[in-house]
């Protein structure tokens, strides 16, 4: 026996695999509803509207993970207080995006909307998995229930193989933008403005397709346990320049889609182009930036990889292999830079096509 509670041990391993699993069942996509109804001649910045599924599963959540850090504390990497403040952060994003009055001005507000969709699909997925909470949530569980149900659902065949088919990065970045795309068809995104339960399902979806995305990516195993850092790279600038373009698209249009807006109310009397391309620079400029940390953390633990086991191989401990470190070392940072230059070329168009429209 290692002294770890029970249930531990199946985080090591292939069991890993199910590392969205434990955020998922915890509660976390629990808390992703849909918005509170407000007129919008009301005063929607105050619309604190505080609901106990929310409210509770948010704290729920962060419950188990403060008991799973207490009785881990004697490991030495589950102490590291910047992976607290993340997933305290990542927790703090969910309750702006769905306590706020963000929620409430997102249903009469294109523009409002996207930035609640930032915060649920990429600002709170980036921190919470950063943090990789999951041995810590599964620890928070009363030793009796890890033991009667987490562990065995944990252990289950059929739900690893299932989760770790789609927390592989092209799968989990196919989930991740065709969530985003689904939901941005107008007649989608209309029927979710005017149904609750819908809206609701878009709000589970976004927040559990940056979860499974996120978590891939941040996976601290190398391979082959984990995926390589090539494959994660290539899936996340794939994904992120999916992104961009549908930001992209929808600030350059010269014509509205989304007309329950109209139907709810615009708020500030705003046009309804004006607003919806104000969305789509929204998604385009901020939307890309938030994606530029994922980029930074995941060179620097390739690096990082890189550079011991090219110690390894000095010693003797590890086959020498010519050059490879040094190659793979080169070729993050060409990625890096791509990426970059990418974003600079994005601000660059971005602030030109606003200048045009004006």
């Amino acid at each position: 026996m290692d002294g770890r509670p029970a249930g531990l041990a199946l985080i090591d391993g292939r069991a890993h695999e199910l590392r969205v699993l434990v955020a998922l069942a915890s509660g976390v996509p629990a808390v992703a509803l849909a918005h509170v109804d407000v007129s919008p001649a009301a005063d929607a910045w105050t619309a604190w509207d505080f609901k106990a599924d929310i409210a509770g599963g948010i704290v729920l959540v962060a419950l188990l993970y403060a008991a799973g850090m207490w009785r881990l504390r004697a490991k030495e990497r589950f102490s590291l207080p910047w992976r607290q403040a993340a997933f305290f952060g990542g927790l703090a994003a969910l309750f702006l995006a769905l306590q706020s009055p963000l929620d409430a001005l997102a249903g009469h507000s294109f523009f409002m909307h996207q930035l609640q969709h930032l915060l649920l699909q990429t600002v709170a997925p980036v921190l919470l998995m950063l943090a990789a909470p999951q041995a810590a949530l599964v620890a928070g569980f009363p030793a009796p229930l890890r033991r009667a149900i987490v562990a065995p659902i944990l252990a289950s065949r059929p739900v690893r193989e299932v989760f770790g088919f789609l927390v592989r990065p092209w799968s989990a970045a196919l989930l991740l933008v065709a969530s985003l795309y689904a939901w941005h068809w107008p007649a989608y995104h209309d029927l979710a403005l005017r149904d609750e339960p819908v809206h609701y399902l878009m709000h589970i979806t976004m927040l559990a397709a940056g979860l499974l995305f996120f978590s891939c990516i941040f996976d601290s195993r190398p391979a082959p346990l984990g995926a390589r850092y090539g494959a994660r790279i290539n899936a996340l600038w794939a994904a992120m320049t999916a992104c961009m373009l549908l930001g992209a698209g929808l600030a350059l249009k010269s014509t509205a889609l989304y007309p329950a807006y109209d139907e709810l109310g615009r708020l500030w009397h705003m046009g309804a182009l004006e607003d919806e391309r104000l969305g789509g620079l929204i998604m385009w400029i901020p939307g890309s930036a938030a994606w530029v940390p994922a980029f930074l953390v995941l060179l620097r633990r390739w690096d990082t990889q890189e550079a011991r086991l090219h110690d390894r191989r000095r010693r003797g401990i590890a086959p020498a292999v010519a050059a490879t470190a040094t190659a793979n070392c080169r070729l993050g940072l060409l990625i890096g830079l791509l990426a970059l230059g990418g974003f600079v070329t994005t601000l660059a168009i971005g602030w030109i096509a606003t200048a045009a429209h004006r």
